[in-house]
């Protein structure tokens, strides 16, 4: 249940309090379905890389957004964890970041 957050040429991964640039992070997500069938709302969590979440890191803090979102889905949108990676990665890009779906 992961996205790869990648830097671009106009908004760079910064390890927080320092200057050291990272091309990419880890962004896991957790999300609950809401009993009304139509708000989502998400978790997520940074990770140095897929190797360091698999090998039980800390989290890692930068200038990645990590936090909470959460969605009023429209028609036809269900509760899953695709949709919770889509709104997820738009978040992500509307902030600057490129975002591969690992689930795809």
């Amino acid at each position: 249940m992961g996205l790869l957050v990648k830097s671009t040429e106009t908004t760079k991964i910064i390890i927080t309090g320092t200057t050291i640039e990272m091309p990419e992070v880890y962004c896991r997500i957790e999300f609950a379905g809401r009993a009304n069938g139509t708000t989502l709302e998400i978790a997520t969590s940074n990770y140095a890389s897929i190797k360091a979440f698999k090998e039980r890191a800390n989290e890692i803090s930068t200038n990645v957004p990590n936090g909470n979102i959460t969605v009023e889905l429209q028609k036809g949108e269900t509760q899953t964890i695709e949709t919770a990676l889509y709104y997820t990665q738009v978040a992500l890009e509307q902030a600057g970041y490129e975002v591969v779906n690992l689930l795809k």
